[in-house]
């Protein structure tokens, strides 16, 4: 399959060259050492075609835990059990302080992703239980691509969890996007504090303005 046939639109905000560079580099590491795994490194781009894209929200590494990350950001598969950091992402997003009825969650997030948000970390891969190990390999292609992106598609709303991907913030052009920022929920798990919903409150205030509807977190029935 061809780089454009893969990658689609996203071709017009992904350096080429960077990607070609990053992907030697992975594809010498050991596959059973990959985070997540080799074939779903570039996944959050499969699922969320360019031209739906409203949203980007950026993390630090994938789950660094054995068959844990699925190469969407925060995201878990159904079988396993949540994760933390999902954990604290669940109960911000549902804000469960306002009444609701019986509610469906996503544990692999992959819903959020076909709405138009691309759920991505800093690195989008690491070793196993090695954190941060392939944080500067990713960088060149990470800050390129949000050099890219926020130059040609404006009106995007940002949203960076955490001090890593607080570091890529110069990148963003700022003046033509909107940037929100969060602690990571790996800080809120850590201190056994709630994340605040107002983040997801106000992508879903942002995108109901610009774009008519907003991002669906959770089903209610």
């Amino acid at each position: 399959m061809s780089f454009e046939e893969y990658f689609g639109g996203w071709v017009k905000v992904i350096d080429k060259k960077e990607l070609n560079s990053v992907v030697g580099k992975v594809s010498l590491i050991k596959r059973d050492l990959l985070c997540p795994s080799y074939y779903d490194i570039f996944k959050a781009f499969n699922l969320c075609p360019y031209d739906t894209l409203k949203v980007v929200m950026i993390g630090q590494d994938p789950y660094p835990q054995k068959g844990v990350a699925t190469g969407i950001l925060f995201g878990n598969k159904k079988e396993t059990k949540m994760s933390p950091s999902l954990e604290i992402v669940k109960e911000a997003c549902i804000n469960f302080e306002i009444p609701h009825n019986s509610i469906i969650f996503d544990p692999t997030l992959e819903s959020w992703v076909k709405q138009g948000v691309l759920m991505v970390n800093s690195a989008l891969t690491c070793e196993v239980n090695k954190v941060g190990s392939h944080t500067m390999m990713w960088r060149p292609f990470m800050t390129k691509l949000l050099k890219n992106l926020s130059e040609i598609n404006t009106g995007i709303i940002y949203v960076l969890f955490g001090e890593d991907a607080k570091t890529l913030k110069p990148y963003i052009n700022s003046t033509s996007n909107i940037i929100l920022e969060e602690k990571h929920p790996a800080y809120y798990a850590r201190t056994g504090s709630r994340m605040p919903s107002t983040v997801f409150e106000e992508v879903s205030k942002l995108t109901k303005q610009k774009y008519g509807e907003p991002i669906i977190w959770f089903q209610e029935y």
